[in-house]
């Protein structure tokens, strides 16, 4: 608990910074020092209490990096957006603050949407992975609203002097523009997860009935010509019919796990696994299915489904 409070003082510390910049542009020098000195005071006094943290999970490093990228560009691209909103909300908004804000909030999309897969992590991802879905939809979210303010503070620069009915017009179809693409990248995430969760039960079956298949026929002790009679293969002999279908359930699991989860634009969406622990897989399963053991893909798939778990949605 002591570990948590101190770790506090870190955005708390930020905070004050952030504020003595708006403080800064505002002319109030003298406070500005003081917050921004504050600030940075406070954030330090919380390293330690973060170090703590990291090394008590190999996990949180990784995450960390993603925020700590994402705060830096924040730092710069929050505060002007924010001084905005409160001239809007005094009525002392002139049409500068509100370019002063679209390039702000067009600086964070263009942020979102490239250094949020840049700086995802790289290592352990299956043990991620439950994670990596939540930050796909979340950022992607967010990126879509950032830009869909960035347009709607554009517009408010161009026509809040001369034509502000308007602007109230497009403004909330802007805001209901918004509201529908979080719940169509929300609703995206949730029905790939459904699909892939169910992709993988039918490949774990079909894995399961080739081993017992296999089995069959290495402990069958009956003479060859009765084995024929009831239909049995012989040891050591293939299982065309049930390879065959594992690789074909296969197949299918590869196309969900090769699918960005938050956009279906591949080059800016952040597919649900990366190329090469999707080969890894592939190779597991390969091994399963010719003669190997299918302990390791089995592994990996159930992991797989308990990351997807927790965003089933069959109506998505």
């Amino acid at each position: 608990m002591r570990t948590y409070k101190q770790l506090a003082l870190i955005p708390l510390g930020f905070a004050s910074i952030m504020y003595g910049d708006l403080l800064f542009r505002d002319g109030h020098r003298v406070l500005d020092q003081v917050f921004f000195i504050g600030g940075w005071v406070v954030a330090i006094s919380g390293i330690p209490a973060l170090n703590r943290y990291l090394k008590a999970n190999h996990l949180r490093e990784g995450v960390l990096k993603i925020f700590l990228i994402l705060f830096i560009v924040g730092s710069f691209a929050v505060p002007g957006p924010i001084a905005s909103l409160v001239k809007v909300l005094d009525g002392t908004a002139r049409p500068v603050n509100y370019r002063q804000a679209a390039l702000s909030l067009a600086l964070i999309y263009i942020a979102l949407t490239i250094l949020s897969r840049i700086a995802e992590p790289k290592d352990h991802v299956l043990e991620r992975l439950a994670s990596r879905i939540q930050r796909a939809a979340v950022f992607r979210a967010l990126a879509n609203v950032t830009g869909i303010f960035a347009m709607m503070a554009f517009l408010g620069a161009r026509l809040v002097a001369a034509h502000p009915v308007p602007l109230i017009s497009t403004s909330l179809t802007l805001v209901v523009a918004a509201a529908v693409v979080t719940h169509k990248t929300f609703a995206r995430a949730r029905k790939l997860c459904t699909q892939i969760h169910t992709d993988t039960q039918t490949l774990l079956r079909d894995l399961d009935e080739l081993e017992q298949a296999r089995n069959r026929s290495t402990t069958s002790t009956a003479k060859p010509w009765i084995r024929r009679l009831r239909g049995e293969r012989q040891a050591g002999s293939g299982h065309a019919d049930e390879q065959t279908a594992a690789l074909r359930a296969w197949d299918a699991v590869k196309l969900g796990l090769s699918t960005p989860v938050d956009t279906g634009y591949r080059r800016i969406g952040l597919p649900f696994l990366p190329d090469e622990v999707v080969a890894e897989i592939e190779a597991k399963v390969q091994a399963a299915v010719h003669d190997g053991s299918a302990g390791p893909a089995r592994a990996d798939l159930q992991a797989i489904q308990r990351a997807c778990s927790g965003c089933l949605d069959v109506l998505a």
